[in-house]
């Protein structure tokens, strides 16, 4: 936090990031900045927020001395440039996007209570075709059940089951199946559809009660046709909430209307949220989303580069499905740095450019280890018992035991934060997700890890140190 002090007038800065973009041209800005960075000026230093550490690393070596001469041209002095992990900056992205389908029904319904229409009968006027639909999702074992059930609830939506409830690791097609139920709905054209995040839900509910309009913020949600909320598993641990979102969900139960819940994790596996609440989702049907198989991830590649206006040849596919073994996000992530290789170095995908893109990534696999292996592992190379891991002590070599045990829990297995705390001596959600996200910063500043044996002190740098248990867990 404390890289974001004293910003400059936001019209300096938006003149350094119009600059950059005019030096290095639209095409490299779309690639390596535009969704993926977040450029901050203060009064003694430049950060520049990152999604990741391979687009920091890239910039970095690409990019710095460009930022560089804008600054002192547009400044008149020269400032330090840092870099900050933000994965956070692809999740905001998303957040824009479920803006937008809310703003989108506010026009709409402003649009027909003037002419006395039902409000939310579809998209309005001129709305872009939505990305997410049942019928460009790719269908393969580990996702069948789940389209399934999408299809039907899309037929006949509160006919057949309530709610319908879909949860998967993230990144393995949750967000698109529930927008593309809405997507299908919407062309029915007389339902009132209304599709946002359990965050969003939590913020305009806190809003209600501040300026004291809950009965406006009721009426919008109780009569809906269709209530779709992605990140369920936000309402851990807000028990007001969590009680108005049971009263909106009885509504629906009582008048046999559909509600539609992503979640990363199995309702029952998910902390701090009341039985109530779960007994009610698991009434319905729960569906789960698996990681794809080499043909499913081949077939998902193959969709997306027809999408993308970007044809590649079968080999290449096949390559890009075989390397990268995990979430549909990775599979993405992948072909969009093989697309960037080919724009930058002004040449045609082929094996070898591939082979050249991807030799920094190693093989990405969705299920290298149970929790209990790397819980062993860690343990043992700290000197340190399992059941110290799980205990609530706190003295310095446990506690980074079971911080790097919750990091390692999160990249090597599909378990949810949820699941990790659990698992770990039923810990808050809350506490591995604190692990995971001071261990990036820790990865991305190179910071060095200092501790203590039975023997001797020991260091070793935060990256060095996950690669160096990754591979003695894989072992």
């Amino acid at each position: 936090m404390g890289l974001f002090v004293a910003p400059l007038q936001n019209t300096e800065t938006e003149l350094v990031i119009a600059d950059l973009q005019a030096l290095i041209g639209p095409k490299r800005w779309a690639v390596w900045f535009e969704g993926a960075t977040d450029i901050h000026i203060s009064d003694s230093a430049v950060t520049v927020g990152v999604a990741n550490l391979f687009i920091s690393d890239y910039i970095r070596s690409h990019f710095a001395d460009a930022l560089a001469r804008v600054v002192r041209g547009r400044l008149g002095r020269d400032l330090p440039i840092g870099f900050r992990v933000q994965p956070d900056l692809f999740q905001r992205r998303r957040a824009a996007n479920l803006d937008d389908e809310v703003a989108a029904e506010d026009q709409l319904a402003s649009g027909a209570a003037a002419s006395g229409a039902s409000p939310a009968n579809g998209p309005p006027a001129g709305e872009r075709r939505p990305l997410f639909t049942l019928d460009n999702f790719v269908v393969g074992p580990c996702n069948q059940m789940a389209y399934a059930a999408a299809k039907a609830a899309a037929a006949a939506p509160g006919a057949d089951f309530h709610p319908l409830f879909i949860h998967g690791a993230c990144g393995l097609g949750k967000t698109h199946l529930l927008h593309g139920v809405l997507h299908a709905l919407r062309q029915r054209g007389n339902l009132r559809i209304a599709l946002l995040s359990a965050e969003q839900f939590t913020n305009r509910y806190l809003a209600g009660m501040r300026t004291h309009s809950l009965d406006a913020f009721r009426h919008r949600y109780r009569n809906l046709d269709v209530l779709a909320i992605d990140d369920i598993h936000f309402l851990a641990g807000k028990p007001s909430t969590q009680e108005e979102f049971l009263h909106t969900f009885n509504e629906f139960d009582g008048r046999g209307r559909l509600v539609i819940l992503a979640s990363d994790a199995h309702p029952r596996e998910m902390a701090a949220i009341e039985d109530r609440l779960v007994s009610r989702w698991v009434a319905g049907l729960v569906v789960r989303l698996s990681h794809p198989d080499a043909e499913t991830r081949r077939r998902i590649l193959a969709a997306k580069t027809v999408s993308i206006g970007r044809p590649m040849p079968d080999d290449v596919l096949a390559f890009i499905a075989g390397h990268v073994q995990g979430s549909v996000r990775e599979l993405e992530g992948a072909l969009t740095r093989i697309v960037a290789y080919a724009a930058l170095l002004k040449h045609p995908v082929t094996m070898d450019l591939a082979r050249q893109a991807m030799a920094e990534l190693g093989p990405s696999r969705p299920t290298r280890a149970g929790l209990k292996e790397i819980e062993a592992t860690v343990a043992e190379f700290f000197g340190v018992g399992v059941s110290d891991v799980q205990s609530a002590r706190k003295n310095r070599i446990v506690s980074l035991a079971r911080q790097v045990t919750m990091v390692l829990g999160r990249e090597m297995t599909d378990l949810s934060y949820s699941e990790i705390a659990r698992l770990l001596g039923n810990k808050n959600h809350t506490t591995v997700l604190a692990a995971c996200r001071k261990w990036q910063k820790l990865v991305a500043q190179s910071a060095e890890i200092v501790w203590s044996d039975r023997t001797d002190s020991r260091s070793m740098s935060a990256g060095t140190l996950l690669a160096h248990l990754k591979e003695r867990i894989r072992r």
